[in-house]
């Protein structure tokens, strides 16, 4: 792990491999750089590998609570890649992660080659109904108390329910670690920030080649984003991982790797993998 200040902002990233091209992963709400490891090992041979910890996660530092939206975060992470000169050829994003990669596909359309959304989020609508307990008066009443409880509940709770049985114990680890290490701001920011936010309408505007992914099984991003996305991207193309929920990095990596290969080598410009459906 490396740091860098971007905006006067301290950001810790990961880097790892060798070639000629760039591939830059963006983590998910509450996760840090460290959940893309083993995939920037898989990608060792041929690709340089980068994956920052977004502002108020990991090891970054912290922006004020009305900072943190999409744009906010895209402009940040293009900025991280001409400082460090990278030239992502694609990135990768999950979850929350996902729709940043699509942001930055859509308003900086040279920037990147090709994309990769796993699990993205696009509607606004998410898992146990958490879209609705973060809007409206509810939900503003909701952040004045998360304040407070923040550091006792990602202690108890909350990290309980982050790391759910069908993850092993390697990745319940650093999930659990994850969480704790995120701060109230951006936790509750960019939670707000994706509740409040439709994304639909801006999918159309995306021109590049697109890979989008999610487990049959997600509880936590509705699996009708992933084919919303699909539908509405131009060049996009949808794989559904059977019996995999939020996490395909952590729940069948081979399989997820094997997905991905295909596509970020761009020798090939069909993905198939036993166990994926289209």
């Amino acid at each position: 792990m490396k740091t860098t200040l971007v905006n006067g902002l301290q950001t810790a990233y990961y880097t790892g491999g060798t070639g000629p091209r760039d591939v830059l992963f963006l983590h998910g709400w509450a996760a840090s750089g460290r959940m893309w490891l083993r995939s920037m090992w898989a990608l060792r041979h041929g690709f340089r590998t980068f994956a920052p910890d977004l502002p108020g996660f990991g090891d970054s530092g912290v922006r004020p609570l009305e900072w943190y939206s999409i744009s906010r975060y895209a402009d940040h992470v293009v900025a991280l890649c001409e400082q460090l000169e990278v030239r992502p050829h694609t990135i990768i994003g999950h979850s929350m992660g996902a729709r940043i990669t699509l942001d930055i596909g859509q308003r900086y359309p040279e920037f990147a080659r090709q994309l990769v959304a796993v699990s993205p989020s696009i509607s606004g609508r998410l898992g146990f109904n958490i879209n609705v307990l973060m809007t409206g008066e509810v939900g503003r009443k909701l952040l004045d108390v998360s304040r407070k409880v923040w550091p006792m509940a990602t202690a108890g709770v909350m990290s309980t329910y982050w790391s759910p049985r069908h993850l092993g114990s390697e990745a319940v680890k650093r999930t659990t670690e994850d969480l704790r290490r995120s701060s109230w701001e951006a936790a509750m920011g960019t939670l707000r920030m994706l509740a409040e936010e439709d994304y639909s309408d801006r999918l159309s505007g995306i021109r590049q080649p697109t890979l989008v992914i999610c487990g049959a099984r997600d509880y936590t991003i509705p699996p009708g984003d992933s084919h919303l996305a699909a539908t509405r991207i131009p060049s996009a193309r949808l794989v559904i991982l059977d019996g995999i929920h939020h996490w395909p990095t952590d729940e069948d990596h081979s399989r997820f790797i094997d997905v991905l290969l295909p596509f970020v080598d761009n020798h090939r410009h069909s993905v198939t993998t036993a166990g994926a459906a289209r």
